[in-house]
């Protein structure tokens, strides 16, 4: 009897510590798509003067009074006359219209919440 209870014990406890496992990879892989939602709802808010391309590449300011805005120019592109507040980050257009964080200014990681 108590060889049957301790190997019912071990099995059972293997299996649900598989199950949280599971449960942490989940849990971790919804916190990546709210990420996700999060800076996609931003640029979406963001001014931009073009229609984004699926699997391109863009740049995300904060403009001097504070607004957003979606550029295609990388930051080492504008010279001397950088027309923003500061770079936000590098983002890609995925296929699901959600927007892939490439770089995020290491300044900016609270303000984006990724």
């Amino acid at each position: 009897k108590g060889k049957a209870q301790l190997a019912m014990r071990q099995q059972t406890n293997d299996q649900l510590s598989k199950i949280y496992r599971q449960m942490e990879l989940l849990a971790q892989q919804a916190r990546e798509i709210k990420e996700r939602i999060d800076i996609s709802e931003r640029i979406y808010d963001a001014s931009m003067s073009f229609e984004p391309i699926i699997n391109h590449t863009y740049f995300l300011y904060e403009k001097k009074d504070g607004n957003d805005v979606l550029s295609m120019v990388a930051p080492d592109e504008w010279g001397r006359k950088f027309p923003f507040n500061q770079f936000l980050a590098k983002v890609f257009l995925l296929a699901d219209h959600t927007w892939k964080v490439e770089f995020l200014n290491d300044e900016e990681i609270e303000t984006i919440n990724v």
